[in-house]
């Protein structure tokens, strides 16, 4: 996968996606998120604004090998918005996602992604 995106994740751009909430456990790690989809995406529809569309659902990361995650701290008196994504890597089952919120690295054998 040398673009760095998962097969399930065609037709979403991580990049301009946002994180709305980090649950985590023992055994997986799931990212609430509010998905841009491109035209190419199944659950596409045409916005009535220039902002595009966007879909909430969520990113479930299970039976997981390694998990890493490094919270932000923003600079004091800094504001930072915790949901913005800087970068996202899909490679096979290994994931690295860098955003307001923190950093998430991981590696798992199971990748659920779902639209509400």
């Amino acid at each position: 996968m040398a673009d760095g995106k998962h097969p399930k994740l065609a037709g979403i751009e991580m990049e301009t996606s946002y994180i709305l909430g980090v649950i985590y456990d023992d055994e997986s790690l799931t990212l609430e998120m509010d998905f841009h989809l491109l035209e190419d995406h199944p659950a596409y529809e045409q916005s009535e604004t220039d902002e595009g569309c966007y879909k909430q659902g969520f990113i479930r990361f299970a039976d997981m090998d390694d998990l890493r995650l490094k919270k932000a701290k923003p600079a004091e008196g800094g504001d930072v918005d915790l949901s913005d994504i800087y970068s996202a890597q899909f490679e096979g089952e290994y994931a690295f996602l860098s955003s307001g919120w923190g950093e998430i690295e991981l590696t798992a054998k199971s990748i659920q992604i779902a639209l509400d």
